[in-house]
């Protein structure tokens, strides 16, 4: 497609935005690729491409430049001849060198017949040789499955430490028994990448019970379905909540209740109460959710990303959308609907200034989010607030309770440079993406402070090379509209580069100081 010259109109949006959205996905999601079925995993490798699990049939790989490639690089009967799906998988933190990956997948029935009928989940070592992906060897066995609640997410820990899911296949007792690897989140000794068989972290919190209780991290779990760390090291898990599912007056979590989703923040040792409590239900020596649906809106969770800002990215199958959660010190403090209407959603991961976000289905899609650049000391930088939900979860007291309906109070009041700094990304993100892409500009309207605004359109970074400048004098009190476009000598720049990123550079020197706030204009094709 022809390179056509630039037009960014009016970059600026309101500063009205909520606080705590220290950055939100703008724009208009594109399309990365198509007829993908049943999408269960995206990993993305050093080298820029994507490898998409297809739950059902194998792993497909996109190259560097989003091109999905015909046929799989690892077939589920690879994997093992009695393969029946393909779930969690996850790059060694040696990768760049030793090119070994953990895939998670779950089997008819164990070869030794010591499992139930239904079958056994398990972790394979696989090796990447760029056009296929080798299967090496098992290196742990032993989950059941019932083919349904298998959990299967997997990641690795800052502590080098690998932690995965793992569902309660419908068995009441087995989420509270140490003794059982089923309905818990495990944690491995960090694997060398040559291991025959994984090992329990030595200082797990049941180790000194020894069997299953030394792979436990945490437990209480239903169907973990995502698991991340944030840049703090806090590990966040999303959980499918109950279906009215029938364990008795031993188990009343599940009892006749209904949605319930959760997101959890994740501590060692942690039990997160199922099937004993669920959603708003308290009990002594479990932990809350931070955020749980409605009982009469189920989310039904898929992935968990977390963003560039700190804010947490989960795809919703039932709820049908992606939603955001905002996190201070490990509290949830606002959240935010996104992507309303593309049906159900499944996978969600953070590349660079944008999240990767798979639906769900026979012939799913695998869509780009442009994320808004986060402002300096972003969202997850200060204290939580005081009050309800401000918690940081952990010590059994929960957190943002009543199911999304209604979120903690933002901090008191932020500053206007910062609010500006808020509307400006997420305007031209929104307006780069899908204006800039097409040639045509767009036109919104911000209150500016009062006196001299200069506003600069830059080619890759805030630093790099000039493309216009427009300099102008704004009253007090006034909304001003600007159109904005590359200068004759921006154009050239702009033929000549194969840079698909334009960043939004504002200056306002109100009372005579300088206050420079940026703004990115997303990730372009042009």
């Amino acid at each position: 497609m022809a390179r056509a010259p630039v037009l960014l109109a009016g970059v600026l949006a309101s500063l009205l935005l909520p606080a705590a959205a220290a950055a939100v996905p703008t724009g208009d999601p594109v399309t990365v690729a198509e007829g993908l079925r049943t999408p269960w995993e995206v990993a993305p490798t050093p080298d820029g491409r994507t490898l998409v699990v297809e739950r059902d049939q194998g792993v497909r790989v996109l190259d560097a430049q989003d091109r999905l490639q015909a046929g799989s690089v690892l077939t589920r009967s690879a994997v093992a001849p009695d393969a029946t799906k393909l779930l969690g998988l996850v790059l060694h933190p040696g990768y760049a060198t030793n090119h070994r990956l953990y895939l998670y997948a779950v089997r008819a029935a164990d070869p030794d017949g010591t499992g139930p009928a239904t079958g056994t989940s398990g972790i394979w070592r696989l090796r990447d040789e760029g056009t296929r992906l080798v299967v090496e060897q098992q290196v742990f066995r032993g989950i059941d499955s019932d083919g349904n609640h298998d959990g299967g997410r997997m990641a690795f820990g800052p502590d080098g430490a690998l932690y995965v899911t793992t569902g309660d296949i419908h068995q009441p007792a087995r989420p509270q028994d140490h003794g059982s690897l089923n309905g818990k989140i495990l944690r491995f000794a960090p694997p060398s990448g040559s291991e025959t068989e994984l090992a329990p972290a030595p200082d797990n919190p049941f180790a000194a019970e020894g069997g299953n209780a030394r792979y436990v991290w945490s437990l209480g779990h239903r169907h973990p379905q995502g698991i991340a760390f944030d840049a703090a090291g806090r590990l966040w898990e999303t959980e499918h909540g109950p279906t009215g599912e029938q364990h008795g007056s031993a188990y009343p979590g599940g009892n006749d209740q209904q949605g319930r989703d959760e997101l959890n923040l994740i501590v060692r040792g942690g039990n997160y109460g199922w099937p004993l409590v669920s959603g708003p239900m308290t009990r002594a020596g479990t932990i809350a959710p931070l955020a749980y649906a409605p009982d009469d809106g189920a989310w039904a969770p898929g992935d968990v990303a977390v963003g560039r800002d700190g804010s947490l990215y989960a795809p919703f199958l039932r709820g049908a959308q992606l939603r955001r959660f905002d996190v201070r010190a490990g509290a949830v403090i606002g959240q935010g609907q996104h992507l309303q209407g593309l049906g159900r959603l499944r996978v969600a991961v953070a590349r660079g200034d944008h999240l990767l976000v798979a639906q769900d289905g026979s012939a799913a899609k695998l869509l780009r989010l442009p994320l808004s650049e986060p402002i300096p000391g972003g969202s997850d930088a200060a204290d939580p607030p005081a009050g309800p939900g401000g918690g940081a979860g952990g010590g059994g007291t929960g957190g943002t309770n009543g199911g999304g309906t209604g979120t903690p109070a933002a901090p008191s009041a932020t500053t206007a440079t910062a609010r500006l700094a808020r509307g400006l990304r997420a305007a031209t993100t929104r307006l780069g993406e899908r204006r800039l892409r097409a040639g045509r500009g767009a036109t919104t309207r911000v209150a500016l402070p009062a006196g001299r605004v200069t506003v600069e359109l830059r080619l890759r970074s805030s630093r790099g090379p000039r493309l216009s400048r427009t300099t102008r004098t704004v009253p007090s009190g006034r909304t001003r509209t600007w159109a904005i476009r590359a200068d004759a000598r921006g154009r050239r720049l702009l033929r000549r580069t194969a840079s698909r990123r334009i960043v939004v550079r504002v200056v306002t020197r109100p009372t005579g100081a300088a206050t420079v706030v940026r703004a990115s204009g997303g990730t372009l094709r042009r």
